[in-house]
């Protein structure tokens, strides 16, 4: 499997590789090096690797040979991928349903079973009371405002910590400076860590973000505040996932946490 894009984008590839992993394992995936990494810990795939390994080449090799494997390839057409069984668009091309469904849909022509499976990833929880709150994203459009971020930490009724990447540190900064405290930090973390922490959390909140998609689909109650982009097509996966729009009130989102 081919899967460019960021984490989230290889996290709503998870129906679609369990229904190929159920009829051509081993699986072997190429995407986010992160989510790829951990996907491989938990058994997802057998095997996963960067997108930009180095042995991917070929993709774009008009004189490649042809694989031997069942290829999938959700992306541009390249030279390579003319004896691959799937090359499809990385999203739905008319925007009209689930990424996630859509990415499922493209296997139809293998002829193999498309059961919709969502389950929660195979993550050993790190136990704890605590919400963790992402409040940055891949995008500043799709963080909803600090001031926000920091009414909510203000009525939730359990410790409160921070989810900081390497490009969240000024919607962090921003909340703090808004809620007039500093409040701890999970930074620097694995993807394995992390899974775990939002396994064992008691809920989580963020924008749509990786880290979102990570925590729904670690099983987490979890909620998802939406701004321009549309959930219907980029919702999270997950048992337990609520979504919200900018427009929600702290107070309504932080009495669904502390339920």
């Amino acid at each position: 499997m081919l899967r460019p894009g960021a984490l989230g984008d290889t996290l709503l590839a998870v129906p679609a590789l369990r229904a190929l992993r159920g009829a051509y394992a081993p699986v072997t995936l190429a995407a986010h090096p992160g989510a790829v990494r951990l996907l491989a810990s938990v058994g997802e795939v057998a095997r996963g690797m960067p997108f930009d390994d180095p042995s991917l080449a070929w993709v774009f090799n008009r004189d490649a040979v042809q694989q031997e494997d069942v290829l999938v390839a959700w992306m541009a057409p390249a030279p390579g991928l003319r004896h691959a069984k799937i090359v499809a668009p990385s999203r739905p091309p008319a925007m009209d349903r689930h990424c996630a469904r859509y990415l499922l849909e493209t296997l139809a022509p293998l002829g193999i079973d498309l059961a919709w499976d969502e389950a929660p990833l195979r993550v050993t929880p790190l136990v704890t009371e605590e919400v963790l709150v992402h409040p940055g994203s891949g995008s500043p459009a799709k963080n909803w405002p600090p001031d926000c971020f920091a009414k909510l930490v203000r009525n939730l009724d359990a410790p409160v910590r921070l989810v900081v990447g390497e490009a969240d540190r000024a919607a962090a900064d921003a909340v703090q400076t808004h809620l007039g405290q500093a409040l701890p930090w999970l930074e620097q973390l694995t993807f394995e860590e992390l899974a775990s922490r939002l396994a064992g959390c008691r809920a989580y909140v963020g924008n749509d973000s990786g880290v979102s998609h990570l925590a729904g689909l670690c099983g987490a109650r979890t909620v998802a505040i939406f701004g321009p982009s549309d959930p219907s097509v980029w919702r999270p996966l997950g048992p337990n996932v609520h979504i919200r729009r900018f427009d929600s009130e702290p107070g309504e989102i932080a009495s669904l946490l502390n339920a």
